[in-house]
């Protein structure tokens, strides 16, 4: 998971700018890039979840991303992302992966390491 305010402080100025950098292929590398995106909620705020096909550029295997951007507080979104080969059962542990994670998101908590 990342915080940032690169792209605004709602999930959906974060998801349309993250989607935007995505799709220039010679920053991200993501070729073939497809995407969804479904408005949802996380942590009863609104969030936006996006599904993203695509493949490395220059590399064969085809990929899963799935996201989910929410907003935090103090301007910041916070995005989660989960990126896999979308061949066999990788998407189905995937979706796993990723709904365990969203059911444990805590967004606007500061993290002060031991010592």
């Amino acid at each position: 998971m990342k915080r940032d305010t690169s792209y605004g402080p709602t999930a959906q100025a974060a998801a349309e700018g993250q989607h935007a950098w995505y799709r220039k292929e010679a920053e991200s590398s993501m070729a073939g890039l497809r995407a969804t995106t479904h408005t949802t909620r996380q942590s009863e705020r609104d969030a936006v979840w996006m599904e993203l096909d695509y493949h490395w550029r220059g590399q064969p295997p085809p990929r899963k991303r799935v996201e989910v951007f929410v907003a935090g507080d103090a301007g910041r979104a916070y995005q989660l992302l989960v990126d896999t080969t979308a061949t066999g059962d990788h998407p189905v542990r995937q979706r796993e992966l990723f709904e365990a994670a969203r059911a444990q998101l805590i967004t606007d908590v500061e993290y002060s390491p031991p010592g």
